[in-house]
Formats: C-alpha cells, sequence, structure tokens
C-alpha cells in the first residue's frame, strides 16, 4: 500500500506585502482565496498532513499567490520542514512566475506592482529538491521549466509535468514534451505500475466545458486519449479550485481519472488522500478542520463564510451601500471602471432577490412560461425558503462537489435547478427563431442542462470518498 496526500492552489499570500488597509480589504473580498490567512492555513495543513499516516505528499501547483519571491521564500520554508517527516513532490505553475503581471502589495487605498517577481528558470532551481533532484528523468520544455519522473515505491511512478506552454500559446504541451511524457507512461506500464501524472491544468472537464473549457490544456480531447490509452491511472490537477472526480475511458477500454484537487485557502479547504493498494484505489478528501491566525484559532467555517462573502458582500453592498458596492464591483479586476450609473435599478433589484422565496420565484418562472416552467409540486415542497439560500448552495457546490441537499433525483431544489436549466432549449422548441435553433445555440442549452444536473446530482465518482479497482 502506498499512501498520498495532493493539496494545490495554496496561493500563499505573504502578510508583510498588506497593511490591511483598503486596498487589501477589496482585493481580499473579490478573491475566493484566504489571502493574509494563507500562511496559518497552510501551516496547519502541513502540521496535520506531516502527522498522518502518508507516504509522500503532492503539491500541484500555485504556490505562491501571483509569483512573489518573498511568497516562494517563505513556502520553501514550510516545505522544508514538513519534508523533515514527509517525501514533498511539487511543480510550479502560472501564478507561481506571474504570467499575469498582477503581483502587488497593498499600503492603506493603495496597490502598488513592484513586488519582485519569479522566473520559470528561477523557479527550477528553487524547487528542484522537492522533484527534479529526486527524478531518473527530466524535460524543461520552451520556458525554461522542467518536468520530471520519479519512481516512488517500485509499484508507483509519478510524472511531475509543467504545462504551461505547448507551443502554441497555450497550456499543455508541445508534440516532443508529449512523447517524452507517452514514454515514462509506457515504460512505467511495462514494469506493472501504476502510473500517476500531476500537473496543474485540466485535462478533462469536469463540471461543463461551459465553466472549465478555458481551464483545460490546448489540445487536451487528443492529449486525453493518448494519455488513457498509454495506461496512466491518475492525472492529479488543481487550477479551478473545484474538487471533481472525473473519469475518461479510451478507444481500447483503459479507464483514467482525473482528480482536480480544490484550492487549500478557499472553500473547502481540502487535503485529498490517494491510496494505492494492489487491487485498488481509494480517494478521500478531508476539510482542514481549524488553523490558528494572529492568535486566534479558527474552524473551517472562517474559510466558507470568505468565500461565501464574494458573492452575497456584492449583492449586500449593491442593495445597500452604493459607495461599497462601486469598489467591490471594481475590485474583481483592474480593468472594471464601473461609476455607479443604474445603481437606483441594482439596488432594488438587489433588494428584492434577497427577499426572495423560491415560492414567489417559481410562481413568476411559471407565469411567464404558462404554467409550464418549473414543476409546482417542487415549488410548494419549499415555497418559503429564501431563494438566495439555495443559491449560495449551489455556489459552494461549484468548489466542494457535493450538494448535499440533493440527496436524491426527487429533491425539489434537484427537480425546480433541472426545470430551470432546461426553460432555454425548452423556449427555442416553441419560438421559431432561426438563431435560437442554430447547432451551436443548442450545444449551449445542452452544456447549461449538464452544467445544472452536475451541480445538483454530481456523476460518479464521488467527489468526496471513491473506490476505483485497478
Amino acid at each position: 500500500m502506498y499512501k498520498l496526500k495532493i493539496v494545490a492552489d495554496l496561493h500563499h499570500f505573504p502578510e508583510s506585502l498588506s497593511d490591511g488597509g483598503r486596498a487589501y480589504q477589496l482585493r481580499s473580498s473579490s478573491d475566493q482565496v484566504c489571502l493574509c490567512e494563507s500562511g496559518a492555513i497552510i501551516d496547519a495543513a502541513f502540521e496535520n498532513i506531516a502527522n498522518s499516516d502518508c507516504d509522500a505528499v503532492l503539491i500541484a501547483g500555485d504556490l505562491s499567490n501571483d509569483g512573489e519571491k518573498i511568497a516562494h521564500d517563505e513556502m520553501l520554508e514550510k516545505i522544508k520542514k514538513l519534508s523533515e517527516k514527509k517525501k514533498v513532490f511539487v511543480i510550479y505553475s502560472t501564478h507561481d512566475w506571474c504570467c499575469n503581471g498582477d503581483a502587488r502589495r497593498f499600503v492603506g487605498d493603495k496597490a502598488y506592482n513592484d513586488v519582485e517577481t519569479a522566473t520559470a528558470p528561477y523557479l527550477r532551481e528553487f524547487y528542484k529538491d522537492y522533484g527534479e533532484n529526486q527524478a531518473y528523468d527530466t524535460y524543461e520544455n520552451e520556458i525554461g521549466a522542467v518536468s520530471y519522473a520519479v519512481k516512488l515505491d517500485g509499484k508507483v511512478r509519478l510524472i511531475g509535468l509543467n504545462d504551461d506552454r505547448n507551443g502554441k500559446g497555450k497550456a499543455g504541451y508541445c508534440d516532443e514534451h508529449f512523447e517524452w511524457i507517452l514514454k515514462q507512461v509506457r515504460d512505467a506500464k511495462a514494469n506493472g505500475e501504476a502510473v500517476i501524472i500531476m500537473e496543474h491544468h485540466l485535462v478533462l472537464p469536469h463540471i461543463s466545458r461551459l465553466i472549465n473549457g478555458g481551464q483545460m490544456i490546448g489540445d487536451a480531447d487528443e492529449r486525453a486519449e493518448a494519455l488513457a490509452e498509454a495506461g496512466v491511472d491518475f492525472i492529479i490537477v488543481g487550477h479551478s479550485h473545484m474538487q471533481r472526480t472525473t473519469q475518461y475511458t479510451a478507444k481500447n477500454g483503459n479507464v483514467m481519472t482525473q482528480i482536480n484537487v480544490g484550492s487549500l485557502c478557499g472553500h473547502p479547504s481540502p487535503i485529498t488522500t490517494l491510496t494505492v493498494t494492489d487491487e485498488e484505489f481509494r480517494i478521500d478528501v478531508d476539510r482542514l478542520q481549524k488553523f490558528t491566525y494572529n492568535g486566534t484559532e479558527y474552524t473551517n467555517e472562517y474559510i466558507t463564510e470568505h468565500t461565501k462573502d464574494v458573492l452575497m458582500g456584492l449583492l449586500n453592498s449593491a442593495a445597500n451601500d452604493k459607495e461599497e458596492f462601486i469598489a467591490r464591483f471594481n475590485g474583481i479586476d483592474e480593468k472594471l471602471k464601473y461609476d455607479g450609473k443604474y445603481y437606483g435599478i441594482i439596488s432594488k433589484a438587489a433588494r428584492w432577490l434577497l427577499k426572495m422565496t423560491v415560492g414567489k420565484a417559481g410562481r413568476l418562472i411559471n407565469f411567464f412560461t404558462f404554467g409550464k416552467g418549473v414543476n409546482k409540486q417542487a415549488v410548494k415542497q419549499i415555497k418559503n425558503d429564501n431563494l438566495v439560500e439555495h443559491i449560495m448552495d449551489i455556489y459552494l457546490c461549484v468548489f466542494d462537489g457535493s450538494l448535499k441537499k440533493c440527496s436524491s433525483t426527487n429533491d425539489p431544489v434537484y427537480i425546480i435547478v433541472k426545470d430551470v436549466a432546461s426553460l432555454p432549449k425548452r423556449i427555442s422548441r416553441v419560438v421559431k427563431i432561426k438563431t435560437l435553433q442554430k447547432e451551436k445555440i443548442q450545444k449551449v442549452f445542452t452544456q447549461i442542462e449538464e452544467l445544472a444536473e452536475e451541480l445538483t446530482n454530481p456523476s460518479l465518482p464521488d467527489n468526496q470518498h471513491a473506490v476505483i479497482g485497478r
């Protein structure tokens, strides 16, 4: 038996880069990840892992928030401490070398883009003890980043990949790099080893291409088929911050499983365990239960509330505070320059939505669809429930992979969400507008239905606990 603990998207943000002022507060409120608390969360998670019975630890990229050298300096010290008890393997990705040039420090109400950042070649040398120096073979890609192959215990082979360039300007692999990968896989399978690939970007879409399409490597469909056909058992990815387990079956019958590990410093703060035995693979996802920040102990609920505040804070300010709404909205992206136009209408709509019940929303939909929009009996069962609370449950499900209220397809939330998601396609069948009949539009309508299904009734394997035969 060989047991791995896996974390991803730590996005460590050093406290020294913020004075806690207005600029930082706006930046923090726009991010699903806890920023200044990240160091404390990582410390607690690493202590948990160090005291566990795992054999090795995988860190699947985005160790720093935006490539800040000081963030990497602090991360390396945390990894060194963890490595005193466990083998540690690291890959680095786009946020580790500041691909978007967005590294900032915050003072008062100002943000400054003068933070020193790392490059891919710098990171190769910086983290070489946690991958390359343990490898029997390596490959350097076009940006100077390295992929490596490691034999873990004679029965498990790890291939740690940097997938930031595919030679065409997208994430992924050039043909030469991909052939190197396939060679490692084929050699491992010839030796009867389980093959685990760790990269950052997705190979398989896990919720819907509407959400995940832009988070995948280039040529993803072709690459997925080749990897599965060659015999890859698992692909460990991060990037989307969404905890999901997805499978792909190649034309030759081989099954490949992708574990998309959510962000450690955002909801649900997952620590994933992958156990390899001769008979099966077991996947178990636990949540970091507590951490101590500035002398105060916080529970997992603190991280969940932070993630919720990204939406709820924006909605509440839209309803009640014009200046706060403008600041929060523009804080989402530096390119946004909203000046408060039409705030009166926005405010009324936000206040209306906050008070909306499921029953009232169902009646409105059915009024405009002549009673054919949503199932009336399902609406009746939860008619007094606040609509926004259910929306927040679904929002959190995007990140944690499990909407607990939908225990079956008879659940009223499941029925209502499915009915609402099918409305565009149903309307297009009635309203004879040529644009709506186009294949691309119909494909989007189908993807909306699939998205609703996955969010309210996640497909197998289970996103928290699963057993997969070998």
